[in-house]
C-alpha cells in the first residue's frame, strides 16, 4: 500500500534512502559526494517533517504489514528529490506505484507541465521507464554525480 510518510515514519523512511544509496549508488561516488549525500541526507532527517507540514516537500512511501519498502519524494511542485527501492523488491513495480501516485498528486497543479529529476548515474533506466529523458550529460557537484532529467506531463 502507497501512502504518505507519516511524521513518526520518517526516519525509517530516511534510513532505507541511506541503505539503498550506500548498496547501489555510493560506490560510483567519491568519498567527497559519499559525504554531500551524508550531510544532506541528515539534514533531510531534520527538517523534512517540516518541509512537509508546510507543503513545501510531500514523500510517499510503499508499506508492506508495517514495512516500508520504497520511498518517494518531491520537493516544490515537480521536481522529484528522492526515490529509492529496497533491494529485494527491484523490478517489481515499486518505483512505477509511487510515482503514479506522485505523478497524480503533481497533475492537479495545472501550471506543472514537466517533471524533473537529477537521476544518480545507477538509476537513469529506471526513469527512463517512467517516461524521462535525459536532458544533459552526467554532471557532478560537490562529489555528487547526476544525470539531469525531465518528463512532460
Amino acid at each position: 500500500m502507497i501512502r504518505e510518510v507519516a511524521d513518526k515514519d520518517v526516519p525509517r523512511a530516511i534510513d532505507l534512502v541511506n541503505r539503498v544509496f550506500t548498496e547501489f549508488v555510493a560506490v560510483d561516488y567519491s568519498k567527497q559526494g559519499r559525504n554531500t549525500f551524508e550531510t544532506y541526507l541528515k539534514t533531510k532527517l531534520d527538517d523534512v517533517s517540516a518541509a512537509l507540514k508546510s507543503g513545501g516537500k510531500k514523500m510517499w512511501a510503499y508499506y508492506q504489514d508495517d514495512d516500508i519498502l520504497g520511498v518517494l519524494a518531491i520537493q516544490g511542485p515537480s521536481h522529484i528529490s528522492l526515490m529509492f527501492v529496497e533491494k529485494a523488491h527491484h523490478r517489481q513495480g515499486i518505483a512505477k506505484g509511487l510515482f503514479d501516485v506522485a505523478l497524480g498528486e503533481m497533475a492537479q497543479n495545472r501550471d506543472v507541465t514537466q517533471i524533473t529529476v537529477n537521476s544518480s548515474p545507477y538509476a537513469v533506466e529506471a526513469y527512463e521507464r517512467l517516461g524521462f529523458a535525459q536532458t544533459a550529460e552526467q554532471q557532478e557537484k560537490d562529489g555528487i554525480l547526476y544525470v539531469p532529467m525531465r518528463r512532460t506531463i
